[in-house]
């Protein structure tokens, strides 16, 4: 029997990441920039009580995916990463199918364009987002669809952003049509930084390497690749990043390799915001105690704060 524990402590450790006392400390009150805080305008939470969650769980910014709210903006002022497009791209997703969702003559889409034109120049967006492009085996069913990301609609969204400097947020699977696309608009678009949301529904780290590797300009956010929402959504599948046992050691080495291009996001969608809480401390002890006080820095808040030219006060 001992001899069974010392080979499964031997098989854990080369599968998990080891913490040190130190990081655990930090971990528990490092700020945390939530570059995936969805806060709806459907059946949405106040702004007040964003910000109290915001405040008793030590989350300095959030935001970075639709629906913008202008009450949340002004509550959070200068603490909100304002993204618009969401609610537009699942109306014209429900009404015109995929196939509308390259049409950049769309009539929901081309007020949107003049719409975020006008936000932007004044200041009050910074980016696009969360589009699904490609989730045909994640996510709830009737939201399911598979597009051609870079496409004529699409490539209008990038150029706006890129004009001012701003970002893309696209949920989307790893497959070569996807690798294509994206590297072709983060060329293309060098000013526009593309998030991909949950560092891509995959739990194959080398996935999203592939990308990190060849542009500065992609980056991504951990949101959902935990247990929490696998188990409180039910999800037909295990944890894809970290768990109870903490951070996978291919995950770890992902966020060394490209210590500057991994953010943190809750992703407390779908009625999940009763979980935000529990949310944040999967990722303070979770993800965070993994890794040296440096990198942690980096993934916390402070890739954030460059990415999304966020204030410290």
């Amino acid at each position: 029997m001992k001899i069974f524990f010392i080979i499964l402590a031997l098989l854990l450790s080369q599968a998990y990441a080891q913490t040190t006392p130190q990081t655990i400390e930090l971990a528990k009150t490092i700020p945390i920039a939530d570059v995936h805080m969805h806060t709806y305008q459907q059946n949405p939470r106040s702004a007040t009580w964003w910000l109290e969650m915001m405040d008793t769980n030590g989350v300095k910014w959030g935001g970075a995916v639709g629906d913008y709210r202008e009450d949340v903006q002004a509550a959070l002022g200068k603490r909100y990463i304002p993204a618009v497009g969401q609610p537009e791209f699942f109306k014209v997703y429900f009404k015109e199918g995929p196939s509308g969702l390259a049409d950049p003559e769309n009539e929901t889409f081309k007020n949107l364009y003049a719409r975020s034109e006008k936000l932007f120049a004044e200041g009050k967006i910074k980016g696009f987002g969360e589009f699904h492009t490609d989730n045909h085996t994640s996510g709830n069913p009737r939201i399911r669809r598979q597009i051609r990301t870079d496409n004529p609609a699409m490539r209008n969204f990038y150029s706006i952003a890129n004009k001012y400097g701003g970002f893309i947020q696209i949920h989307a699977e790893s497959d070569s049509n996807f690798e294509k696309d994206i590297l072709s608009l983060s060329k293309d678009f060098p000013q526009t930084t593309t998030v991909l949301a949950h560092c891509l529904s995959s739990n194959s780290a080398r996935d999203i390497a592939t990308l990190l590797s060849q542009r500065k300009n992609i980056v991504c956010e951990l949101s959902s690749k935990g247990l929490v929402h696998v188990k409180r959504l039910n999800i037909p599948r295990p944890p894809q990043a970290f768990d109870a046992w903490g951070l996978n050691s291919d995950w770890k080495k992902l966020i060394e390799t490209y210590p500057d291009q991994v953010m943190l996001g809750s992703d407390s969608c779908c009625g999940l915001e009763e979980s935000y809480s529990e949310i944040i401390n999967e990722l303070r002890t979770q993800v965070l105690p993994y890794l040296s006080s440096e990198i942690m820095d980096k993934v916390a808040n402070k890739n954030a704060i460059r990415i999304f030219k966020l204030e410290l006060n």
